[in-house]
């Protein structure tokens, strides 16, 4: 039986599939990091299909059926629209979502890392953001998650980060 679920979350990717679907990851504040199956959001009448850009902060309803969610309706909080009109922002919001997403577990909540991805994406969108700052949120990330106790220069960020996930990172990460 197909229950609803009220949820705020923050869009982490999203995958198109056939027809006019997507496979959207969304980071919510109640059940963690999930993926949402947006049925027709390609539709050219689909109203919730700009609200899942990634890095958009969304209220959404979503239906559960057989462990699956289904997203209902969504409603834009915030585009954060000045890290899209820059490029460099971007990247940083590219490169932390990377991350992020790379360490976070399925259904579970992780409340403080949550908050955190609010602040980093209230900081990226005022002026003066800088690699420092993207140094300093993911030394923090990594410290939430229990991985390091210290603050990690970039190469030790990066030679850490491949260690946890057991990959290398693309050229373009910190």
């Amino acid at each position: 039986m197909a229950k609803s679920v009220k949820s705020e979350g923050i869009v982490l990717k999203k995958k198109g599939l056939l027809n006019k679907d997507y496979l959207v990851t969304i980071f919510t504040k109640e059940q963690g990091k999930i993926k949402v199956f947006a049925k027709g959001i390609k539709k050219i009448t689909s109203r919730r299909l700009s609200h899942i850009e990634t890095g958009n902060l969304i209220q959404t309803i979503l239906s559960t059926k057989n462990d699956r969610f289904y997203l209902q309706e969504t409603k834009l909080i915030s585009g954060f629209a000045k890290i899209k009109d820059s490029q460099e922002k971007v990247n940083f919001l590219y490169q932390f979502f990377f991350v992020l997403e790379r360490l976070l577990p399925e259904n579970q909540k992780e409340f403080s890392i949550y908050q955190l991805t609010k602040k980093f994406l209230i900081k990226l969108s005022a002026d003066g953001f800088s690699e420092k700052d993207l140094t300093q949120f993911i030394n923090e990330l990594i410290r939430q998650f229990g991985y390091s106790k210290k603050n990690l220069s970039s190469n030790g960020l990066r030679q850490t980060i491949e260690e946890i996930i057991s990959e290398k990172l693309p050229s373009f990460i910190i």
